[in-house]
């Protein structure tokens, strides 16, 4: 989940802007690959059941938001034009 899932969600997430619907569809879809992989289909279980019984919550929009940070502090060091852009300055 770690290794597949979440780097084809994190592509491109840093510099996305995301509104309200965007979040849940994103913590709808980590819950769903947790369910798939650690339920059985047949299976009625609650959500969270699900995120207990992996031992983990619903982190990806945290994971992502940390992301975004480091990549805008990353530009904010060097030099450059996207620099000046996100400053307001051209």
């Amino acid at each position: 989940m770690k290794c597949y899932i979440r780097s084809v969600d994190f592509y491109a997430a840093e510099s996305g802007i995301f509104r309200k619907i965007d979040r849940i569809y994103l913590e709808c879809f980590e819950v769903w690959c947790w369910r798939r992989m650690e339920i059985i289909l047949t299976d009625r279980v609650r959500n969270e059941e699900v995120l207990h019984k992996v031992k983990g919550g619903r982190e990806i929009l945290h994971k992502i938001k940390t992301r975004k940070a480091n990549w805008i502090g990353h530009i904010l060091r060097r030099n450059c034009l996207l620099k000046h852009v996100i400053g307001g300055q051209i």
